[in-house]
């Protein structure tokens, strides 16, 4: 390791997960890492049993780390995926967890099939207008459809599409959010090679108060935030001050049980901006990158492109709510592998609040040769879960690397093998504070695209980069910031 950056240098300088991946097959599922700056050592865990017991077991007992708090607070705000403590974080989440359960999403349907439908009649028109076989960013159309359908079903307001002032303000906020991370040098703001990134980073680990210095990279972060909240945010209030009396207590949607609970009391008004910054990127953040990564493999994928589509002819036009649940089962796995490979959140880190003992499914041989199946850790300890690593196991998942759905489909590796997360991930994190939102919109929005358009490889080589989340940029294009190049046809 170097004397100064630790083993940490070498994780950025790589694609996401590999060198973890390399220390796994070489160290087993827990080790330590050297730390940046001489920071304490970090605990690297993957094994199953580990990572059961600080998701879920002991949740509340691990805190985000001083890099990642106020992070989360930057990028989405002071809401439900920022609040620490177990009280809190359940007050939080049994105000607005109702309005996303099974029950209300199906409720909901009709509202995200329009809304889907909407930004799709608007691709449509943009192809034709372009000429067939276009090139497109999918990343940026995904962007504006999420946006759209997020924004009519859980806060009843209308993005036109993603394409409405509120709606660019909003996408070109979350960029400006995330290119300075991965194109500049956190602390000079010239152009910068990847170190420089990683800088940053490993600084803030080390001295968090320069989280509160008018760093360039550091503040961009926030822009998305401040736009949702001083903007949009306000006029969703603004619209809907009469909501909960014209809902009469149903609270189908998010914004209703927002209102609702700021009306009572149960809610402050700050808290409710937090809120609504909170669900409107992070909701959009998650689904955004999922249906683009997915469509990407489609055209990398074309065998499997036929296959879905196959399958899609076999339900109607516009598949209900049961259609999705149980019938269209290669659909689910498309998405399923989309998200083993392409975590929104590639790592996760905690530390520890109080003195545990962490139990492991897999023995630690110790340098001094003794063999151990738990592991003393201390208060302020730093664990690293790698969830892009894990998901990408040789040991774990047959040819790891490749985009295979039809794994999903023909029986999983050996229950000891696996996380206990959904579906045996950890995409959407576990335990109590799982994302509430995941199941909105992506198969509906998927759907109707396969309906109308195929999707063909351009051939550009594309490399995966952190900064809030998994991004992809296209080698030799950074300058354009995020970007998955597809060629789009009419069907």
């Amino acid at each position: 390791s170097s004397w100064l950056w630790g083993h940490e240098k070498t994780i950025f300088e790589r694609e996401p997960g590999h060198a973890f991946n390399e220390w796994t097959r070489n160290l087993g599922l827990t080790y330590r890492i050297k730390a940046a700056f001489w920071a304490p050592d970090v605990l690297v865990l993957s094994d199953p049993a580990g990572i059961g017991h600080i998701l879920q077991d002991k949740i509340y007992d691990y805190h985000h780390s001083a890099v990642v708090r106020p992070r989360v607070a930057r990028l989405l705000g002071k809401g439900l995926g920022w609040v620490e403590g177990e009280a809190e974080h359940r007050r939080m989440r049994r105000l607005v967890a109702p309005s996303l359960s099974s029950e209300n999403i199906k409720a909901m349907a009709p509202d995200i099939r329009d809304a889907a439908s909407r930004a799709v009649n608007d691709l449509v028109s943009e192809i034709q207008t372009l000429g067939d076989e276009s090139v497109l960013n999918i990343l940026q159309w995904t962007a504006k459809a999420t946006l759209n359908v997020i924004g009519r079903v859980a806060f009843l307001y209308d993005f036109d599409g993603g394409k409405s002032e509120e709606a660019h303000r909003i996408l070109n906020a979350r960029r400006q959010g995330v290119s300075p991370i991965v194109k500049y040098a956190g602390f000079t703001g010239g152009k910068a090679s990847f170190p420089h990134y990683f800088q940053t980073l490993m600084l803030l680990r080390r001295f968090p108060f320069l989280n509160d210095l008018p760093i360039s990279s550091i503040q961009a972060q926030g822009i998305a935030k401040l736009t949702v909240q001083s903007g949009v945010a306000q006029e969703m209030v603004r619209r809907n001050k009469d909501l909960l009396h014209q809902s009469q207590g149903s609270y189908k949607d998010l914004l209703s049980r927002l209102l609702s609970a700021y009306a009572e009391g149960a809610m402050s008004h700050e808290e409710l901006f937090e809120q609504i910054s909170t669900f409107v990127i992070s909701g959009h953040e998650t689904t955004t990158h999922t249906l683009a990564f997915t469509i990407w493999q489609l055209a990398r994928h074309p065998n499997v492109q036929a296959r879905l589509r196959r399958e899609l002819d076999t339900v109607s036009e516009e598949p209900s709510y049961e259609d999705f649940q149980s019938r269209l089962p290669y659909l689910d796995a498309v998405l399923k592998e989309t998200l083993r490979l392409f975590p929104g959140l590639p790592y996760m880190e905690r530390v520890a609040t109080t003195p545990d003992v962490i139990p492991l499914r897999e023995a630690v041989k110790l340098s001094d040769g003794r063999t151990v199946t738990e592991i003393p850790i201390e208060t302020g300890q730093t664990v690293l879960i790698p969830i892009i690593a894990i998901h990408r196991q040789e040991a774990v998942w047959d040819s790891a690397e490749e985009f295979r759905p039809e794994r999903w489909l023909m029986g999983l590796p050996p229950k000891e093998k696996l996380v206990a997360g959904w579906s045996h991930t950890l995409a959407f994190s576990d335990g109590p504070r799982n994302c509430i939102g995941f199941r909105l919109g992506q198969s509906v929005i998927l759907t109707s695209l396969m309906r109308k358009f195929t999707f063909s490889n351009t051939g550009a080589q594309v490399s995966l980069k952190i900064s809030s989340s998994l991004q992809p940029w296209v080698v030799g294009s950074e300058d354009d910031g995020p970007s998955l190049p597809v060629h789009v046809h009419l069907t």
